[in-house]
């Protein structure tokens, strides 16, 4: 990445207030979009991680896993047609959600919301907490006109360093909102 293009994510991330993004899951059996989400508010220090309505239904065997990852950032509307949009997607490699995938998600979530553990200094969370959480969710927006990446936000937003973790040290959580 050029210093330019660098400096210009950079420039966008001081204007701004919030960091997110959605990343599509699969379709529960009866064929809801499940999407889940993660919110970062700069001021507040405050990050927030939704599973999504019907999370724990695509653990279920005739669940539909998405093939291929598609994300978009919160202000974003959802495509219209999702398996084209997974088509169009299918090219890029990589992004499969597999059980594993699911699993990894709470555990996440589990460490988001444990803010008296090493994933927070002072209930505010890491920059490895953050970078966890944005690689599976929403990496950030490479549109040079407003966009900025994660590694944008743990360098400009002020996140404390903390120690190491992993995500597998944290539980998984299985009371999940429907």
């Amino acid at each position: 990445m050029t210093k330019k293009l660098n400096k210009i994510y950079e420039d966008n991330a001081k204007r701004r207030n919030l960091y997110g993004g959605k990343r599509f899951l699969g379709f529960t059996p009866n064929g809801n979009d499940v999407w889940t989400t993660m919110r970062f508010e700069k001021d507040s220090k405050k990050l927030n991680l939704d599973l999504g309505k019907g999370f724990s239904k695509l653990y279920d065997q005739k669940s539909f896993l998405s093939p291929t990852r598609v994300h978009i950032k919160l202000s974003q509307p959802k495509p219209i047609n999702l398996k084209m949009e997974l088509q169009r997607n299918s090219r890029n490699a990589g992004g499969k959600v597999s059980i594993r995938t699911l699993e990894y998600i709470e555990k996440l979530k589990s460490a988001v919301d444990s803010k008296q553990s090493k994933s927070h200094v002072k209930e505010i969370p890491t920059k490895l907490l953050f970078q966890y959480v944005a690689s599976v969710i929403y990496p950030g927006d490479l549109d040079e006109k407003n966009g900025f990446r994660w590694s944008d936000v743990t360098n400009i937003w002020g996140l404390p360093s903390g120690e190491y973790f992993t995500i597998d040290s944290f539980p998984s959580i299985k009371d999940n909102e429907e």
